[in-house]
């Protein structure tokens, strides 16, 4: 079949036809939209049901932190970069932001598209945490959840600050943080450093409270590039540790464990009056010591902006200021930011965990008993995350519209309206969520 006369083709010059018959079904992006991350686990491959390594990651030689679950919002770079891409009956593919702006009324519905335009203004990921991530923060309104898909025991997160802060305080602290990063980094070649196992060094010994700067001083010696180096390189060590730690005891450590739902958002308390837009809370997920986690993250799209980067090498960007003029400065406690999910009355197997003005998260969990499955009622485009185990898609009548399964994700076109989830397998939960239309 020419190019021309391809399915994605005929999609991308927007054929009412063609688009009115993706509209009944799932449109099921591929899996594998994985991006590596320094700070990335050993768990994401196995999730998602993959046995070879993608050439992305083996080229960065780092692990998939992340995987860009449903990606199709181009205003956003970060989104741009990694769009999601969906493979149709003929084999041919296309893009899923392509897909969206030239069929979005068909696909989505004119009242959707009236509001957030052709497009999917979400930004939901798989994220596979081992490292502790940057201390960072969202523009204001954005909010994020968490949901624990797996977790090692003992594992936490760090999230709100645990008593006021000081803005220009802590402002000044982390530039002089930064500063001496990059101080420590000059004594050891600077870029030549970063390429030289520096992170496998520094960060367990970081991680490690009370270790004293002696613990590494053998393999940092052989980076020195003069052996009298070592007496201001334990200078700065000894420092930038006290500032890795002040920082982290600032923050609340939240425990996670599978199946908890983390809201990150700023509690009710704190807001200055009803109606007011909880934003996202400083956060820094993983911990240093490398309980690894597993979770689904459900947030619009918008900049992350890191506030300090736990002396992580090679050095990365950071936005002091942006970050702090972002965040909530006032003390919060660990135990307002995890919800239960409450039983939605007269909806069996359905629980509503976030019900905000950015999206509505529901947990559908079929009980697994013949005959016996959940009903979705008509609510309009929405996405479909498969977490644990399968589930199978009928219409009201009965006729099959799709199989998702776990570590799957899928966009629900506006036609395919009313629809009933039973399991395939037992234990199956898929995450429901959805954008306000009003």
């Amino acid at each position: 079949m020419s190019g021309s006369n391809t399915t994605a083709e005929s999609l991308r010059r927007g054929d009412a036809e063609v688009a009115s018959r993706l509209a009944q079904g799932l449109i099921k992006p591929f899996n594998n939209n994985l991006v590596p991350r320094p700070w990335g686990g050993t768990r994401m491959l196995g999730y998602k049901g993959m046995t070879i390594l993608p050439e992305a990651l083996a080229i960065a030689r780092q692990p998939a932190g992340e995987a860009f679950e449903l990606s199709a919002y181009d205003a956003d770079a970060e989104s741009e970069r990694h769009p999601s891409l969906v493979g149709l009956a003929d084999g041919s593919v296309i893009e899923l932001p392509d897909l969206l702006a030239a069929n979005g009324a068909a696909l989505l519905g004119p009242a959707f598209v009236e509001r957030y335009g052709a497009c999917m203004p979400l930004l939901p990921k798989t994220l596979d945490v081992k490292e502790l991530l940057s201390v960072q923060g969202h523009p204001p309104g954005n909010t994020e959840v968490y949901v624990i898909i797996e977790a090692d025991p003992g594992a936490t997160i760090r999230l709100g600050f645990s008593s006021d802060v000081d803005a220009p305080r802590l402002r000044e602290e982390l530039s002089a943080g930064r500063r001496q990063q990059m101080e420590f980094a000059a004594l050891l070649g600077g870029a030549v450093a970063d390429r030289d196992g520096l992170q496998g060094i520094v960060a367990p010994w970081f991680a490690a409270r009370g270790a004293p700067p002696e613990d590494i001083a053998a393999p940092l010696a052989r980076r020195l590039e003069s052996a009298s180096d070592w007496q201001a390189a334990r200078a700065l060590l000894e420092s930038m540790k006290r500032l890795y730690w002040r920082v982290l005891d600032g923050l609340n450590e939240v425990p996670v464990s599978p199946g908890q739902v983390i809201y990150n958002a700023t509690p009710a308390r704190l807001l200055a009056q009803a109606g007011d837009l909880p934003s996202a809370e400083v956060h820094a997920l993983g911990n240093p010591e490398g309980g690894e986690i597993l979770a689904l993250e459900v947030r619009r799209p918008g900049p992350t902006f890191r506030a300090w980067d736990n002396v992580r090498f090679p050095i990365r960007e950071i936005d002091i200021d942006a970050a702090l003029d972002a965040l909530n400065l006032r003390a919060t406690a660990a135990d307002e930011f995890v919800v239960f999910p409450d039983l939605v009355p007269g909806r069996p197997g359905v629980f509503c965990s976030v019900d905000s003005a950015s999206f509505r998260v529901e947990h559908l969990r079929p009980s697994g008993a013949p005959g016996e499955g959940v009903d979705v009622p008509d609510s309009g485009p929405h996405c479909l995350h498969a977490i644990a185990g399968s589930v199978d898609l009928h219409t009201v009548g009965g006729a099959p519209i799709g199989r998702l399964g776990r570590g799957e994700s899928a966009l629900v076109p506006i036609d395919v309206g009313a629809y009933v989830i039973t399991a395939a397998q037992p234990g199956a939960e898929i995450v429901k969520v959805d954008l306000p239309l009003r």
